[in-house]
């Protein structure tokens, strides 16, 4: 159990199959309340219908290649993370041959608990998890439009190091591809 005060206690570990219906629940409200002021209604409700579902949700669980991270304070799940074993798009280029880089493929936090430390403690949970899988740097791809996450990757160490194509219900977007070294 990790704590950043007196009054907050979180819990902080890996997901089981029997998180998957409160990740999925966790991860299409925070996708709705980040994107749905600025994004077609339908382009949200087919994003979340293929991405947060219970059946996706477990498989990402129990699949080797992921690593779903959870934070919980007492019985509220309150923000997730995934860590990913898949290619990086080709703007992300190492300076070393042995140089690893793993996804950041994804980073919610629940909208009440935005400012109050939460995402440092899961950043840091992400971190040591892509070393686990023998990365030496982490990447993502991030909408650029969303400028409150990219402040906040800014701020822990991510670069912006080129751009890559993200299907979005009926279109295609350009998204920030970000990098850092661990």
């Amino acid at each position: 159990m990790n704590s950043f005060s007196p009054n907050h206690a979180f819990t902080v570990r890996r997901a089981q199959v029997n998180d998957a219906q409160a990740l999925a629940e966790l991860a299409r409200q925070t996708f709705i309340d980040t994107y749905s002021d600025l994004n077609d209604p339908e382009d949200i409700r087919l994003h979340c219908e293929k991405n947060f579902g219970i059946a996706q949700q477990s498989a990402e669980i129990v699949n080797p290649d992921y690593a779903v991270i959870l934070i919980w304070q007492q019985q509220e799940l309150i923000a997730f993370a995934q860590v990913v074993k898949r290619p990086a798009p080709d703007s992300v280029q190492l300076s070393e041959p042995e140089h690893k880089a793993i996804a950041l493929f994804r980073y919610y936090v629940k909208k009440e608990w935005h400012g109050k430390g939460v995402a440092q403690i899961l950043m840091q949970a992400a971190e040591q998890t892509a070393r686990e899988f023998g990365a030496s740097h982490l990447w993502l791809g991030m909408w650029e439009h969303n400028a409150r996450a990219l402040a906040f990757y800014q701020k822990v160490g991510f670069q912006h190091v080129g751009w890559v194509d993200y299907h979005f219900g009926s279109k295609v977007e350009r998204d920030y591809v970000l990098l850092k070294a661990l």
